[in-house]
């Protein structure tokens, strides 16, 4: 019965299902006898789901319309557009990219913004590129969108970023199809934490724009976890003379910066040097937007324009936002430290929710194992995410050995 383009197509969400293992083993035996290192949300010391202090003011300050109500436009509010330009690029954004042309969508979280941009840019039958190591669902919206994927390797066996594996893979599909959609989640890539150095991303556009004269280039830069890391490159150097045919997409998100992951809120920002790129982008956005889900969030949307418009409730995000990147990094630092002196391997670090440990084959044996040790990981391939977003610092010291132990345990 189901449309023959639909089926076939089954998610099974790993996540979920295992975090639903950790929530009854924590009923049944105590929340400190559990570590749960599965969902990608912040939570604090105590185990509690963080909430800012400036968004319990907003909900407490913003009149309940702005939460029931729908949006001004079924793509959000021209203060809510304008805002997510100068949060992304800069306060001085039309100074700064005076040749470049800008269209901002509302969407429900990043994973709207994601999903929209890659229905309407993935031509049926070609193929996404994705990292290796990746967000489970990129793929299932590459599916969804009638295409399939190939994968660029992450690192090297230096353990910085795969240039040259990256670059032939960009050298090859550009030469086969119209438009190449290749994703970047960076800063703080889940599953890793890993993050481009300034170097490797002028790198990246440089391959980008050289792809640029075989095919349509369509950037998507995933940023959903920005707002716990420090910059080191400034976008500008990043997004300078982009090709007619390049267009960057930002997959912008408040799940994570305003902790509001309920609340659906995230938009498409979109960049280009041609003027009917963006109109394009727009139109084709806009209309998705009305046939898919018909209006984003107004509550999430209109909380951060009040912030980010009043001086002082900025600082006060700004703070707060730093304040729990300072904590995530503490948490990475006890894991890799005495990861490093019972020898256990993790993949490159460099801020953010989670880190990975590749385990190799024995994969599910190993996450079997280690739940029956009441330590909830999520696998990914050949490798266990540990979610450092969710443990506290006490619960951390210790688990390296635990997995390194259980991993050796399950060699012979």
């Amino acid at each position: 019965m189901l449309a023959r383009h639909y089926q076939g197509k089954k998610f099974s969400d790993e996540v979920f299902s295992t975090a639903q293992r950790a929530k009854e083993a924590i009923d049944k035996y105590g929340k400190e006898a559990v570590f749960n290192a599965t969902l990608g949300s912040l939570y604090d010391e105590e185990e509690n789901l963080v909430v800012f202090d400036v968004v319990r003011q907003m909900f407490r300050e913003l009149p309940l319309t702005e939460f029931t109500a729908y949006a001004p436009h079924f793509t959000g509010s021209e203060a809510y557009k304008e805002t997510v330009k100068k949060t992304v690029l800069g306060e001085s954004y039309r100074k700064e990219y005076p040749n470049y042309f800008f269209s901002v969508i509302g969407t429900p979280g990043g994973t709207g913004a994601l999903s929209n941009t890659i229905k309407n840019y993935l031509n049926h039958g070609e193929k996404i590129l994705l990292p290796e190591r990746m967000w489970g669902p990129y793929k299932a919206m590459a599916k969804e969108a009638g295409g399939s994927f190939d994968c660029y390797a992450l690192f090297n066996e230096k353990n910085t970023f795969h240039l040259s594996n990256f670059e032939e893979k960009v050298k090859t599909l550009s030469k086969e199809q119209e438009n190449l959609v290749v994703v970047i989640n960076d800063p703080c890539q889940n599953p890793t934490g890993f993050k481009l150095s300034q170097e490797e991303w002028l790198a990246v556009m440089r391959i980008l724009k050289e792809a640029a004269k075989q095919s349509n280039i369509i950037l998507i830069k995933d940023i959903a976890y920005k707002d716990f890391d420090t910059p080191e490159y400034e976008e500008r150097s990043v997004l300078s003379e982009l090709p007619e045919n390049m267009l960057v997409v930002y997959a912008f998100s408040l799940s994570k910066s305003l902790g509001i992951y309920g609340m659906r809120a995230g938009a498409q920002l979109a960049i280009s040097s041609s003027k009917e790129w963006i109109e394009e982008f727009e139109t084709a956005a806009a209309f998705s937007c009305r046939a898919t889900w018909s209006n984003a969030s107004r509550g999430g949307m209109e909380m951060f324009v009040k912030i980010m418009e009043t001086p002082s409730l900025r600082e006060q995000l700004w703070e707060e936002q730093k304040k729990y990147e300072k904590l995530l990094l503490e948490r990475a630092e006890i894991f890799i430290t005495e990861a490093r002196e019972c020898h256990l391997d993790i993949l490159p670090y460099r801020s953010g929710f989670f880190l990975t440990i590749p385990v190799g084959e024995k994969i599910r044996e190993v996450t079997r194992e280690l739940e029956q040790q009441n330590i909830f990981t999520i696998v990914f391939e050949d490798a266990i995410r540990i979610a450092i977003c969710g443990i506290p610092k006490r619960k951390l010291r210790g688990l390296a050995k635990k997995i390194k132990d259980t991993i050796e345990g399950l060699k012979g």
